[in-house]
Parts: C-alpha cells; structure tokens; sequence
C-alpha cells in the first residue's frame, strides 16, 4: 500500500474524543487523527485512497463521549464528513458535526451537535454542494 503515513489505523494521542472511523474495503478501518501542521484526517484519507486505486470507503461512523456513536449506511457512492456552527446574534453558538453518504442523486447528511450528540438534524445536499467534504468512490469498484 502506498502513502499509509497519511492516515492511522489506530488510536493515536492525535485521535480526538469526537471522531470518524472510515472502514475501507480491505478489511481496515482509518481512524480520524488530528494531526499538528498537517492536513486535516479527511483530506489525508483521499489522498491515500487516490494512491491507492484498488481501495474504497464502505462505511463511516462516528464515535462521540460516553460511547455514543452514530453509523451512516454501508456500501455507498461516497462519504461525507465536515463541520458547522450555528449562532444567534447575542445569543448561544452551536458547533456541529456532519456525516453522511451519497447515494448516486444525494448527499444525506446527519448533523450532530458537539461534543455530546445533544441535538440532531438532517440535510440534503447536491454532489456539488458538498463539495471537498464528500470522498467519492469510483463506480467499478466493489
């Protein structure tokens, strides 16, 4: 396998306590490492995966504090991971967490609220729209 140093496939000190295990199709699962002066984890686990053809995402789910987790469905075109915040002015500032999967036709998408899972909502975006934040696999393979 080529460039594995992008990614980790073990808990390292840089794993946050909120994070996205991405299962791939030989059998490992990367696991979301925050990384000092580097890329973010997501955009490390395209890069491996471009330089390694042969492989593809098959699933993604989330693991949150006090063992919650979240797991979007398996075997997909693609996967979604981002972030967002929501704000009142003078008000209260909500930080959420996005996974989800695209399915040919859509981006759907689950929004949690950090670092507790403490609210949920559902969106639906075009390819386009989720633009860097979606990883697509290619459509041969398994």
């Amino acid at each position: 396998m080529a460039k594995e140093h992008l990614v980790a496939f073990n808990v390292t000190p840089n794993t946050p306590p909120v994070r996205w295990l991405a299962s791939l199709s030989d059998g490992r699962t990367v696991i979301q490492d925050d990384r000092k002066n580097a890329p973010a984890a997501w955009h490390r686990l395209r890069e491996f995966l471009a330089a390694n053809p042969g492989l593809r995402v098959t699933g993604l789910r989330l693991q949150g504090v006090k063992g919650k987790e979240l797991t979007v469905l398996s075997h997909q075109r693609g996967y979604f991971f981002g972030f967002k915040g929501q704000a009142i002015v003078g008000g209260p500032q909500q930080h959420y967490v996005g996974i989800g999967y695209y399915d040919g036709n859509a981006v759907i998408i689950n929004w949690l609220a950090l670092p507790h899972f403490n609210h949920q909502f559902s969106e639906q975006r075009s390819k386009q729209r989720a633009g860097f934040m979606l990883i697509e696999n290619p459509e041969d393979g398994g």
